[in-house]
This record gives C-alpha cells, sequence and structure tokens, in this order.
C-alpha cells in the first residue's frame, strides 16, 4: 500500500512542477478543479503518446536538461522538466524577439522605459 501511495505522491508532485501549479492563483474552487482536471487530461494523454527514449524529441529535451548518457541511467522527470521548460524559453524569446522587432517597425522605436532595460538587445531583422 505504502508503494502505491508513494507512486501517486510522485505523480502528483511531478505534475505540479511541470505545469507550474504553485504559480497559479485560484479564489474559486470550480476554477481550482478545472485546473486540475485539465491538467491530467493533459499528463493522460501524454502517457498515451507512448514517449519513450527512443524518440529522438525526448533525446533532445533529456540532453537540454543536463542529461548525459550513460548505459543503464535514463534521465528523469526532472531532467525533461528541465529540457522542457528550455525548449519553451527559446520558443517564446523568437516569439517575443518577432513582436518587438514588429513593435519597432509601427512605432520607429521601443518605449523609453522598455528600450532602457533591453539596452544591450538589438532586433536581428529589421
Amino acid at each position: 500500500m505504502y508503494r502505491q501511495r508513494w507512486a501517486v505522491e510522485d505523480a502528483f508532485k511531478f505534475t505540479k512542477d511541470c505545469l507550474g501549479w504553485e504559480d497559479v492563483q485560484l479564489l474559486d474552487l470550480t476554477a481550482i478543479r478545472t485546473m486540475v482536471a485539465l491538467a491530467w487530461v493533459a499528463a493522460g494523454f501524454l502517457y498515451e503518446l507512448g514517449l519513450t527514449l527512443e524518440w529522438p524529441e525526448v533525446q533532445l529535451i533529456a540532453k537540454l536538461g543536463g542529461w548525459e548518457y550513460h548505459k543503464g541511467r535514463k534521465p528523469g522527470k526532472i531532467i525533461l522538466t528541465r529540457g522542457w521548460h528550455r525548449i519553451m524559453d527559446t520558443a517564446a524569446g523568437v516569439t517575443t524577439e518577432a513582436f518587438l522587432t514588429a513593435y519597432i517597425q509601427e512605432h520607429g522605436a521601443l518605449p523609453p522605459r522598455i528600450a532602457a532595460l533591453l539596452k544591450d538587445w538589438t532586433p536581428t531583422k529589421l
């Protein structure tokens, strides 16, 4: 029974960490239930995909998370989560750069306070 409970606790911890439940602030019980239900649907979907380490995508995410191949040592959830966050940060950076570049093209420059924050940043495509 304890081993089963541990697996459930581990699954909750991973889902919480992966989805950033601690960062979400909801005051309505219905909203909390909805968030938890959607998180478990997403986790179930990923489980059903049958992701394995043989997938090159999973290997790349693991390597981005800091995993190095060692015989018999698979990447853990933390490594995979770290790699996934790096992929998402890169995607967000591309989107952010495109947005800022479009803003500069439309308005001529960034607002002064934003420009001061990004003083070393220059758009790559203008």
